[in-house]
């Protein structure tokens, strides 16, 4: 009889819990290997012609990109999709930009019609940057600006790429180890072994430490300007993110646009975004 109910015991505890690092290993690996997005939208759709290029980065990945050149401009600027999305995503949200600078549009590694298996939430996102700074230097901008979203407004903060010169960002969060704890707080306390166990997939597999994803402490060690744009309705990235960021970064501007989601300040703001980012960038790009 004891023998029958230790059977019953430790299967009780084992398969529950066999269960569970199965379901925390398909929730990382859905994370870090996002299914492919290639949007519809194109800069001809715009009225803009671009360089259809490649980008190589320095661990050998092919990046897909667009380069809007201008015609007078000497100031370029480097925009960042949002995670699992591509660049076409916040086309129709910068291009504005193109009409006073030029631009370099890419799709992060593992994004769009990039090369790279995993996507690391910034950690080696930043050598798409690195690339994308060194085909600006290649055309002649020895330091241009940076723009991103989401995701991408994380990674242009963790980045320390000297070329870059002024940093715009909208919605970016202060820490990937905080956003995760954020987006599965449904789970409750179940959450906290559910987290530890992706970020030991995330070290086994990617060796990335999600822990150590942190855009808040990376902005107090720059010294370039930073404009912080948060919704203050966002409920996918609180505006809490940009809050802690600006903490960290006192020197930082932060507007927080009344009503706005994430990814949709500059429906909501319009005429004023376009005014405050171009004017940003005019500013700080000498």
């Amino acid at each position: 009889m004891d023998s029958i109910a230790f059977k019953i015991g430790w299967r009780l505890l084992l398969y529950p819990a066999l269960a569970y690092i199965t379901l925390s290993f398909i929730f990382f690996w859905l994370y870090a290997h996002p299914k492919r997005y290639v949007g519809s939208y194109h800069p001809k759709d715009f009225g803009f012609q671009p360089e259809e290029i490649k980008l190589q980065t320095t661990d050998g990945v092919q990046l897909d990109a667009w380069f809007l050149p201008h015609k007078t401009s000497r100031k370029a600027v480097i925009v960042c999709h949002g995670y699992p999305m591509d660049k076409s995503d916040v086309l129709g949200l910068t291009v504005f930009l193109a009409k006073r600078f030029n631009v370099l549009y890419f799709d992060f590694r593992a994004t769009g019609r990039s090369g790279g298996f995993f996507s690391t939430g910034g950690a080696r996102e930043v050598r798409d940057i690195d690339a994308a700074a060194a085909y600006l230097k290649s055309r002649g901008f020895a330091r241009t600006g940076a723009y991103g979203f989401s995701m991408g407004a994380a990674t242009v903060l963790l980045s320390e790429n000297p070329a870059i010169a002024a940093r715009a960002l909208d919605a970016p969060y202060a820490e990937l180890g905080g956003e995760l704890d954020y987006i599965f707080r449904p789970w409750g306390i179940w959450r906290r072994p559910l987290l530890a166990l992706m970020k030991t997939w995330s070290l086994l597999f990617m060796g990335v430490n999600i822990n150590s994803i942190n855009p808040a402490a990376s902005a107090a060690r720059l010294t370039t300007p930073i404009l912080l744009v948060h919704g203050d309705a966002d409920t996918q990235v609180p505006p809490a993110n940009s809050e802690r960021i600006k903490a960290a970064a006192p020197a930082a501007e932060l507007w927080l646009v009344k009503g706005a989601g994430h990814g949709e300040n500059w429906y909501r703001a319009g005429s004023a975004y376009e005014r405050r980012l171009t004017d940003f960038f005019e500013k700080n790009l000498k």
